[in-house]
């Protein structure tokens, strides 16, 4: 959202039990001893089974019953029906990549013949049922403050296990770093004797603590990236001089990686320069306590939080926190311990580390990281791993960036967030021997380390150009093409939708629902009652759809064709690909439609400064690619299109067809002996190319309904909708006109300027052309803009860009000329709290806009989004409630003057007063509070609020579905608008379906983006 301002927002967390997230050396003991419960005496399990029928969780619009009787009531049903329960959440800091990754999990394993239940494990590790509707949360902030009222809530993980007993066949975990992948959750399964995907306990703990890992490695016969540990507060800088002395690393320069041992593969692992700077940084790794403060204290520091680095350094300089290190990781990671349950204000003691054990290790220069995907096919006694088409993970420095950034590391946001900092190539660029090597080795390490279903390795690879004197030569990595180091074992692999697990079985034949259900399915081969069950068959045949077919309509009328197009030129081109991926894959869900996804492919930049004539024949020339199934899981559109160059060079295309040969052969060798395994269901298809008026004629031949996913640009300005409407090619979402209106910000003010008596109000704006900005002196500007707008904060963004890039809050004139500087230097982002007042990152739109639009920023209240904190604190979710205004983004869909208003969502954001780009689209961040909280809003103010939304709809002339941004007053009902989003994001955790799913009855995303898809195919153009 392109918003003037938006909420503050603190997340609260405390560990109020002995289940606590373990932090120290103590705590670690807690958190294990906690595990080691009694079960209840089976009579009581009996009851609880009983009781456990008429189960009810609470959603915040809708009251599911968890449905116990689609197995066991029917004995007929038994081996039909596969009752999967999936685990989310957890107390890491991937916490929000969890909830990313089990939507994902269920979006595609659910179907006739498996029932799915969600659970949810907050920071405090205790467990909730939860409706699968808060699965399509964007965080679990969303929904941790009201779980009580929202879930059906397990006092403790021994009557969780007793719950799962009864109402599960099967566990699919899917909880990131702690408590899912170093044993935990395993172990609590165990215990329970409840079956489960994934490796067990023992293996697990091994595994997850990369320094036992590493030892082991080295026992096994690997190559190990030399290392160093630090722990606790024993860090001894001497022993680590000697360790740099060893290694030949200058004592003062040498450059190092300081990572955690137990926190994934991304959290807190940073880059350090020297002895003193890595035990710096090990140091802020580290989590030790920082000091004891009351709750009331606490509660102001949390309502401080952006300003929490400072306070600590403060209180205990030691200990330092490093900010690149830290995010996203600030308001997920803090936690609180009762220390004095007697005191009227007890003490409560602060970590704010991430653990107590780091790794210093060798800075590995020259070389590339690799990640593969290792796949179990053999029997239930029997391991077979076959690993996949390995992926290299390609680095990129872009604009003027500092030495940090330059030495980056594929840390936490490169791998979350979708921008040009990476680029993916699978099979990697590598020697076909180094390949094959790293495949071997992958899979004979998964087997010596006892792993079982799936997993994720990753390592490094060296050329033989690389420095590297301390590999020895007779261990497993050392060979004439290269060197091989394996560094990361990841129990739980990441299962977002362009994740590596279907990035690479994509490329070797499997589709998101066959690899999760083979997973799953592999799992089932261990447990003696489960084996009747068969997921894969029915499924399969129904999925056996190639992506690129676009020949002439089928003789069967019922099937239509469905052209998804994303990408384009704009800043937000990342997040179109994001968007187009959501649509094309809840589409393929619908029987009767063809999918195709379609690349609407960058250009050089220049089509802006054309004038109209030139114009209109470039973009009929523009280009579009028709893409395979596997070529649409990229995380950025240049990669798209690199990958579509490379499937049709030949030599490229020749490598990567042998080497899918070969995983293939090696899958089909082990899955064969399984009854229920059918073959794969992606084809290897190659991308096709056409210019955009050849594209559109073909849409027109084959009948086909285009589902518009390019964000801003030709997409959004009226340009795409006119060719197909020219054309009569039916698409989603407004017309011509209404597109034009509501991509000019200025013009959509205009448009609903007479509706102030309706309670319908609009933000002063004033535009600028960059040109004459950067010609003028700054502080003229600035006067000149705050006598105008009569305000001393401004907002500033593109005049016809997208919602997410270029907004920023500007307090003084000194802002306003680093704004300025960052354009005219094209800067790619301003740092965080570059401006005066702290603010996250501001990504900048490439190239730079020629209008630029100043507003007056409109301040709200901060809005404090807790979860439990303790007996002593029942304030859930705090808000003061000056002003009166919030800020809200709210869908609309239905039919031209006849738009329907979904439930608004209150947007709240962390720092700086303007929604940052990863708050919106990097997994797991951002909160949106959807239904707005009746202590923020009445119903009356929210109904009035949703009636004005419609007037604007009606008389923008919208249709098919939009989004409008606004401010809201929480009293009246007023709404000022912000902006009006024609084509808004569709990415999984879209507002739009949490407000799809509030409505009665709920709709999920499948059957939404379906309805979105027959009001385009119904309407007559």
């Amino acid at each position: 959202m392109s918003s003037s301002a938006s909420c503050n927002f603190t997340v609260h967390s405390n560990l109020n039990n002995s289940r606590g997230v373990p932090r120290t050396k103590n705590q670690l003991s807690l958190y294990r001893s906690s595990l080691n419960f009694q079960l209840p005496p089976r009579n009581r399990l009996s009851q609880s089974r009983r009781r456990l029928q008429a189960t009810v969780v609470r959603a915040s619009t809708v009251t599911q019953v968890m449905d116990e009787r689609s197995v066991g009531e029917n004995e007929n049903e038994k081996g039909k029906i596969l009752r999967v329960g999936l685990i989310c959440g957890g107390p890491s800091a991937e916490r929000g990549i969890s909830l990313n990754s089990v939507r994902s999990v269920l979006d595609h394993i659910q179907g006739d013949d498996v029932h799915v239940s969600c659970y949810y494990i907050d920071c405090n590790l205790k467990a909730f049922a939860i409706s699968s509707a808060q699965v399509y949360s964007n965080t679990p902030a969303d929904f941790d403050f009201k779980l009580e009222s929202l879930a059906q809530g397990f006092e403790t993980l021994s009557d969780f296990a007793d719950h799962l007993a009864a109402a599960v066949d099967i566990i699919f975990p899917v909880i990131h770093g702690r408590f899912g992948e170093d044993g935990g959750i395993q172990e609590l399964l165990e215990k329970a004797n409840i079956p489960f995907v994934g490796t067990q306990s023992s293996e697990c703990s091994k595994a997850f603590d990369k320094y036992e890992a590493s030892l082991e490695l080295e026992r096994q016969g690997f190559l190990t990236v030399p290392s160093f540990l630090i722990q606790g507060t024993e860090s001894d800088e001497s022993e680590l001089l000697k360790w740099f002395s060893r290694f030949q690393l200058d004592a003062k320069l040498g450059k190092v990686v300081v990572k955690p041992t137990r926190a994934g593969s991304s959290i807190g692992v940073t880059v350090a320069y020297g002895v003193s700077d890595a035990v710096q940084k090990a140091n802020a790794i580290i989590a030790e306590v920082i000091f004891y403060v009351t709750t009331s204290l606490f509660c102001l520091l949390d309502m401080l939080s952006s300003y929490l680095r400072k306070i600590v350094s403060k209180v205990c300089p030691p200990f330092v926190i490093m900010k690149d290190m830290m995010d996203p990781l600030i308001s997920e990671e803090k936690s609180v311990l009762e220390c004095d349950l007697k005191d009227e204000h007890p003490l409560l003691e602060i970590a704010v580390g991430i653990d107590d054990k780091v790794l210093v290790e060798i800075f590995l220069e020259g070389g590339s990281e690799f990640t593969a995907i290792v796949l179990d096919v053999g029997s239930a006694t029997n391991c077979q791993p076959v690993v996949l088409l390995p992926t290299e993970v390609e680095l990129h420095s872009h604009g003027n960036l500092s030495t940090n950034e330059q030495d980056a590391i594929f840390n936490y946001r490169r791998k979350y967030l979708p921008t040009r900092q990476v680029t993916y190539h699978t099979p990697p660029r590598f020697p076909v021997e180094a390949i094959r090597s790293i495949r071997e080795g992958a899979s004979s390490l998964f087997q010596k380390l006892g792993l079982r279903d799936f997993a994720r390795i990753d390592g490094w690879f060296l050329p033989p150009s690389a420095d590297a004197p301390y590999f020895t030569e007779n261990k497993f990595g050392k060979s004439a093409t290269g060197t091989i180091l394996f560094t990361d074992i990841n129990l739980i692999s990441g299962m977002e939708q362009t994740s590596f697990l279907f990035q690479q079985a994509s490329k070797v034949g499997f589709s998101h629902a066959n690899i999760l259900r083979t997973i799953v399915q592999h799992a089932c081969l261990r447990f003696p009652n489960l084996l009747s069950y068969d997921i894969i068959s029915n499924t399969l045949s129904r999925r056996l759809k190639p992506s690129t077919t676009v020949e002439a309509p089928p003789a069967h009328q019922d099937t239509k064709k469905a052209f998804v197009i994303f990408g384009g030129d704009t800043s937000e081109r990342q997040v179109s690909l994001m968007s187009g991926t959501n649509v094309w894959l809840n589409l393929r869900a619908s029987d009767d439609l063809e999918v195709i996804p379609c690349l609407l492919a960058p250009t050089d930049g220049s089509l802006s400064t054309l004038d109209s004539d030139k114009k209109e024949m470039d973009v009929d020339s523009r280009t579009v690619w028709s893409l395979p199934y596997s070529l649409v899981l990229r995380h950025t559109t240049e990669e798209v299109l690199d990958a579509c160059m490379e499937a049709i060079e030949p030599l490229r295309a020749a490598l990567t067809a042998h080497l899918r040969k070969e995983v293939m052969n090696d899958l089909t060798e082990g899955l064969k002996k399984h009854e229920w395994f059918k073959g794969f269901d992606i084809s290897d298809e190659l991308p096709k190319r056409f210019s955009l008026k050849q594209w559109i004629k073909l849409a027109k031949e084959v009948q086909a309904t285009v589902f518009i996913a390019v964000h801003g640009g030709i997409g959004e300005d009226g340009t795409l909708q006119s060719l197909l409407e020219a054309e009569g090619i039916a698409h989603t979402g407004p017309g011509v006109m209404a597109s034009r209106i509501c991509m000019d910000k200025v013009a959509t003010s205009l448009a609903v300027n007479h509706l102030a008596e309706f309670g319908v109000l609009t933000i002063d704006k004033d535009v600028r052309k960059k040109e004459d900005l950067l010609k003028t002196p700054v502080h003229q500007i600035w006067q000149d803009l705050t006598v105008k707008l009569q305000t001393g904060l401004l907002c500033v963004k593109p005049a016809r860009d997208g919602c997410s890039t270029g907004v920023a809050k500007l307090c003084c004139d000194t802002d306003l000329q680093v704004y300025l500087k960052a354009l005219e230097d094209c800067l790619p982002r301003i740092p965080p709290n570059t401006l005066s007042k702290a603010h996250g990152t501001v990504e900048m739109p490439n190239p730079p806009p020629e209008l630029l639009i100043f507003e007056p920023f409109v301040e709200t209240d901060d809005i404090i989004v807790s979860s439990t904190l303790s007996k002593y604190n029942t304030h859930h979710l705090l808000w003061e409630g000056r002003s009166r205004w919030v800020e809200v983004t709210v869908g609309v869909i239905g039919k031209r003057g006849s738009m329907h208003s979904l439930t608004p969502s209150i947007t709240v954001k962390e720092t700086g007063g303007i929604l940052s780009l990863e708050e919106k689209f990097q997994g797991g961040t951002g909160i949106n509070l959807t239904p707005p909280p009746q202590s923020i809003i009445s119903n009356g103010a929210l109904e009035k609020c949703k009636q004005r939304i419609e007037l604007i709809a009606n008389t923008l002339q919208l249709e098919g579905f939009s989004r409008i941004d606004a401010f809201v007053h929480a009293d009246s009902g007023e709404v000022l608008v912000i902006e009006v989003n024609t084509v808004p994001g569709m990415t999984p955790s879209t507002v739009l379906i949490h407000q799809a799913l509030a409505e009665e009855p709920p709709m999920y995303p499948h059957r939404f983006f379906r309805t979105l898809f027959d009001l385009a195919s119904d309407r007559s153009l």
